[in-house]
């Protein structure tokens, strides 16, 4: 009998030990807001990085920092209703916006349009097919002026005339 409550002691300090091992390595790789190493290919850190999530599990922030871990910039990522990407805005170190990426979607979820747009560079607007595959998307520059048309073409973005009735924006995206 004693023999019996031995064992059995023994196997749930075993099982317990267990589990405060597993829940020590793995909370603090998925914890919000650790700050975890980034690696290239050959292992050498090159940054480190900060994460943080919503009830959903998706990311809504992300914070960058250098391998000295200053402080270099950070992603504020927004989702649409039905917990889609909608929205990701850079922003530098001191909390000045740098440029964003806008996406919308077809009511069956597949990727419709992407809008990039920044203050300095202006702004690109994405059109994307039944399939979400990239097809057409048209440029602006920094003052809202149309620069270029583009169609997607055996696998690189071709250069075009705008149509005369264009199937998209001719004003700035921004």
């Amino acid at each position: 009998m004693i023999k019996r409550l031995i064992i059995s002691f023994c196997g749930c300090l075993l099982a317990l030990l267990m589990l405060s091992l597993a829940g020590c390595g793995s909370q603090s790789a998925t914890e919000d807001g650790a700050m975890l190493p980034v690696k290239d290919d050959s292992g050498t850190i090159t940054g480190y990085e900060r994460k943080y999530h919503n009830d959903n599990g998706d990311i809504t922030r992300w914070d960058a920092y250098d391998a000295n871990e200053q402080y270099d910039h950070y992603v504020l990522y927004e989702y649409n209703s039905e917990n889609r990407l909608a929205k990701e805005t850079y922003y530098r170190a001191d909390g000045i916006g740098v440029y964003y990426y806008a996406y919308s979607y077809t009511e069956d979820g597949t990727l419709a349009e992407k809008d990039y747009v920044s203050a300095k560079e202006g702004s690109t607007r994405t059109i994307y097919d039944n399939e979400g595959k990239e097809k057409e998307r048209y440029t602006y520059d920094d003052r809202d002026a149309f620069v270029k048309y583009e169609v997607f073409t055996d696998h690189q973005w071709v250069e075009k005339e705008l149509p005369t009735q264009a199937t998209g924006p001719t004003e700035s995206v921004g």
